[in-house]
C-alpha cells in the first residue's frame, strides 16, 4: 500500500499543471489541428488521427509533468518525503497518460472500441518512452520526440525505403521507425495484433524501467 499510496501522490501535479500552465492549451489546440483542421483526413482515417492525437498528448504531458529543469531537480529530495524512484516514475508516468486520455476520449468520442483502446495502449507507450527521455535529456529531446512525430508520425519504413537507392539516412530512420514506438505500428491494436501489442508492452516495460533508472541517479545524487 505504501508504494501505491506514494505513486497515486504524484497525480495531482496533472491537475496543477492543466489548471495553471498552458498544457490545457496546447492539448486543445492539438485536438483543432487534428480533428477540425484536418477533417477529411479524420473522416477517412480516423483511427490515424486518434493514434497521432495519443502520441501527441501523451508527449505534452509529460513536457510539463517531468521534463523541465525544476521538475528534474526535484527529483532530488524526493526521498526524503519518503517516496521511492520506482512510485515517483509510475505516478509520473499515470498522471501523464491520463492527461492523455482526456484528449483521446475527446478524439475518439464517436469511434468504436477499437479505436479508443489501440488510442490508450499508444497515450500509455508515449508517456512511458517520452518520460525516460524527459529524465535523460529534459524538454530538449521531448521536443525533439515531438518534432519527430510530426515529421514522421505516419511514415512506414516500407514507405521510407521505397526509393531505387535508399542511402545510409533513408535506412537509419527506416530503422528507428522499425524499433521505436511508432504510429504506424501501433495501428495494429485496434484488432488486438499480436506484434503490436507485445511492442506496446515492451516499450511501455522498457520506458519505465529507464525513467525509473534515472529517477534513482537524480535522488542518490542529491
Amino acid at each position: 500500500m505504501g508504494f501505491l499510496r506514494c505513486a497515486l501522490a504524484e497525480w495531482p501535479f496533472l491537475r496543477i499543471r492543466l489548471l495553471r500552465t498552458r498544457l490545457w492549451v496546447w492539448l486543445v489546440l492539438l485536438l483543432t489541428v487534428v480533428l477540425r483542421l484536418d477533417r477529411a483526413a479524420m473522416a477517412h482515417d480516423p483511427l490515424a488521427a486518434a493514434l497521432l492525437v495519443a502520441s501527441g498528448s501523451a508527449t505534452l504531458c509529460v513536457a510539463y509533468l517531468a521534463g523541465a529543469r525544476a521538475d528534474r531537480l526535484a527529483l532530488g529530495p524526493a526521498l526524503l518525503h519518503p517516496r521511492s524512484p520506482g512510485a515517483i516514475t509510475v505516478g509520473r508516468w499515470l498522471a501523464a497518460w491520463c492527461g492523455a486520455a482526456i484528449a483521446v476520449l475527446a478524439a475518439t468520442l464517436h469511434s468504436g472500441f477499437g479505436v479508443a483502446f489501440a488510442s490508450l495502449v499508444t497515450a500509455a507507450t508515449m508517456s512511458a518512452w517520452t518520460l525516460a527521455l524527459a529524465w535523460c535529456g529534459g524538454n530538449v529531446l521531448v521536443g525533439g520526440w515531438l518534432v519527430w512525430l510530426a515529421l514522421m508520425g505516419e511514415q512506414t519504413p516500407e514507405a521510407v525505403l521505397a526509393h531505387p537507392v535508399p542511402g545510409p539516412l533513408r535506412i537509419a530512420i527506416a530503422a528507428a521507425l522499425e524499433v521505436l514506438p511508432g504510429v504506424w505500428r501501433y495501428r495494429g491494436l485496434a484488432s488486438a495484433a499480436p506484434g503490436a501489442t507485445a511492442h506496446a508492452g515492451l516499450w511501455i516495460l522498457a520506458g519505465l524501467v529507464l525513467a525509473r533508472s534515472r529517477a534513482a541517479r537524480s535522488c542518490g545524487s542529491r
